[in-house]
């Protein structure tokens, strides 16, 4: 029985098996449960990575379409004389306030996510 693998090891055979038997099955388990434990914190510590340079991207969206929303308030009356009617500008308001308010709940949700699996 030296060739056992954990596959042939089950409640009906294990009478038979001898310490040594056990012994390689326990630190054969040890060795898997070490290499579970290292994936996990690999998985870990790269989702915090993308997380992280997820939400810098978010961010410096945010900020140009913020720019680009205060540009055109700004130059509809002003240097550009773009009038644009009410209906429009408060649309464009309203898209921007919507759009900002999405991407920071996306961003919140995927750093402070509510139910963590641990099992995965």
């Amino acid at each position: 029985m030296s060739s056992l693998n954990l596959n042939q090891i089950s409640i009906a055979n294990s009478s038979s098996l001898t310490p040594e038997d056990l012994s390689k099955a326990r630190l054969q388990n040890q060795i898997l449960e070490d290499r579970l434990g290292s994936a996990k914190v690999g998985r870990f510590l790269e989702d915090t990575r993308l997380r992280r340079h997820l939400t810098y991207i978010f961010a410096v969206i945010i900020f140009l379409w913020l720019a680009a929303v205060v540009s055109i308030l700004y130059f509809n009356n002003n240097l550009l004389h773009l009038n644009l009617s009410e209906n429009v500008l408060i649309t464009l308001l309203t898209t921007s306030s919507v759009n900002v308010i999405g991407m920071m709940l996306i961003i919140l949700k995927n750093l402070f996510p509510k139910h963590l699996n641990e099992e995965e």
